[in-house]
């Protein structure tokens, strides 16, 4: 999509959640009245924020820094992306109480998932992150995330989403860093 489109649609987005706020109140707004009124689908919504955490993930990735540094930049990304979402986000993100929601998360993980599968192969090709282990049984765990972070159990044991992320995101780095790089 182009630049000017896009700014002029996230202007429209902007500009209709203000006024819908001024109007009747942020708790009393909903995203189909914000798209609405900015003559955006709800998919574009959707798709536009996760784009713009697909191309920070691959602005990272693909930097020329070490491997290690990429992880640590990612997740401090991941952190710094949950810093504010709750509990009720992350359910509605992933429990897909919408059809229209549901599809458009699903074509996106669908994109993710292919981005992930190459790049831990290919980091592992070059010693990055262990070979031992398979790369479908890495992205298996990254799938089932989802799972995780809407688990009653395990959001019970954290005080909020970031913290529960957190350490989510740094068991599945670090814990599949060649052993010569770890930190004891």
């Amino acid at each position: 999509m182009c630049i000017e489109k896009r700014s002029e649609k996230y202007e429209a987005i902007v500009h209709a959640a203000k006024s819908l706020f001024w109007k009747h109140g942020i708790r009393r707004v909903t995203m189909e009245e914000i798209c609405e009124v900015a003559g955006v689908s709800k998919r574009y919504l959707i798709e536009d924020m996760f784009e713009s955490g697909i191309k920070a993930y691959k602005e990272i990735y693909h930097s020329d820094i070490s491997y290690e540094e990429k992880v640590k930049k990612l997740l401090d990304l991941k952190m710094s992306n949950t810093h504010e979402m709750s509990q009720e986000l992350l359910d509605d993100i992933y429990k897909y109480q919408d059809e229209e929601l549901y599809e458009t998360i699903e074509t996106i993980k669908k994109r993710m998932i292919r981005i992930y599968l190459d790049d831990i192969r290919e980091a592992q090709k070059i010693g990055a992150i262990r070979n031992d282990i398979k790369a479908e049984f890495m992205l298996y765990f990254l799938n089932n995330l989802t799972e995780m972070l809407t688990d009653k159990r395990l959001v019970g044991i954290y005080p909020n989403p970031e913290q529960m992320i957190a350490e989510v995101m740094n068991f599945f780095f670090y814990g599949i860093m060649p052993r010569k790089n770890r930190k004891q």
